[in-house]
């Protein structure tokens, strides 16, 4: 007789009712559990013997005529053993799902590190103490490759290249800013235009950051030749160099109050009407199934996008 492995995928109807008669000692006791007849279980319990190609009952007279054979005990060991991996399986799910545990596989330009996501993850993490996260920090390219190639569930990024592979989950239209010492000349000041800011030097960042192809082309735009007196990689560092009188700097407007490790330092809005504004998007690998944790998180992106501005 054929012996199939994919037999427990094929018929656990016949598994239900061996486990039942196993576990009641007869057939007559596991009609009376299931409510279904002993004909009817003896039946399917006969086609699982015939599949397997062996008995696994030994079938006698009397009250204690139905015992296992060394077949069955070897085949109800392991289906318990099925049966309880299931279970855990099962309430691994429902964990995932009331979101006691998980882990979000996220990525983020260095911008977000500080400004966005700490006060923003602090908030999950109290309300969802069991999803843990990991965040790679990235330039955009570099997160949009994560995304399609699944590496990461989503990324959060600045003007995202439209791209057919991409699904955007959120997204919000942000200006710039000019973050300076507070005794600069300029710190008293509503706004500014973008020419304002020719006069003085700048602490810019590096061909390693998205800003600062953002920042030639607003240049280009209006035609300013900028006074560079710092080139760096990282935006910590420019700002602290900006909040120290060394130049200003043009950011990406802030979504919270100004950082207290720079309380020496003002951020003055960039108002120019011949400046493009910046997308803030959030935004995975489209058709992407994502983990209860994962949406909950970018929930909460979103609530963060819509009401914290």
């Amino acid at each position: 007789m054929s012996r199939d492995t994919g037999l427990h995928l094929k018929n656990p109807t016949a598994l239900r009712y061996f486990y039942e008669v196993a576990q009641a000692g007869s057939f007559r006791r596991a009609a009376e559990r299931t409510h279904i007849a002993a004909s009817a279980i003896n039946r399917q319990v006969k086609n699982l013997e015939a599949e397997i190609g062996t008995l696994l009952f030994e079938r006698g007279r009397g009250r204690d005529g139905l015992r296992l054979t060394a077949a069955g005990e070897v085949f109800i060991y392991h289906l318990k053993r099925a049966m309880s991996e299931i279970a855990a399986g099962r309430a691994a799910v429902d964990a995932l799902q009331n979101l006691q545990q998980g882990t979000v596989i996220f990525g983020a330009n260095e911008s977000f590190t500080r400004e966005l996501l700490p006060e923003m993850l602090a908030r999950f993490h109290k309300t969802y103490p069991g999803v843990k996260f990991e965040v790679t920090v990235a330039s955009s390219p570099r997160l949009v490759e994560l995304a399609l190639q699944d590496e990461i569930d989503f990324a959060l990024g600045y003007n995202l290249k439209s791209h057919a592979g991409l699904t955007i989950l959120a997204e919000r239209k942000m200006g710039c800013c000019v973050m300076m010492a507070r005794d600069h000349e300029l710190a008293s000041r509503n706004s500014l235009l973008l020419s304002d800011c020719a006069a003085y030097e700048l602490v810019m960042p590096d061909y390693n950051l998205a800003l600062r192809a953002t920042l030639e082309e607003m240049f280009a735009r209006v035609d300013m030749t900028p006074r560079t007196v710092m080139t760096t990689s990282s935006y910590e560092l420019m700002r602290s160099a900006a909040s120290a009188g060394v130049g200003i700097a043009i950011l990406t407007q802030q979504p919270f109050s100004p950082d207290v490790r720079h309380l020496d330092s003002v951020y003055v809005p960039l108002r120019d009407p011949s400046i493009k504004s910046h997308e803030l998007v959030c935004y995975t690998r489209a058709n992407r199934h994502l983990s209860a944790a994962s949406m909950a998180l970018i929930a909460e992106i979103q609530k963060v996008l819509k009401d914290e501005f």
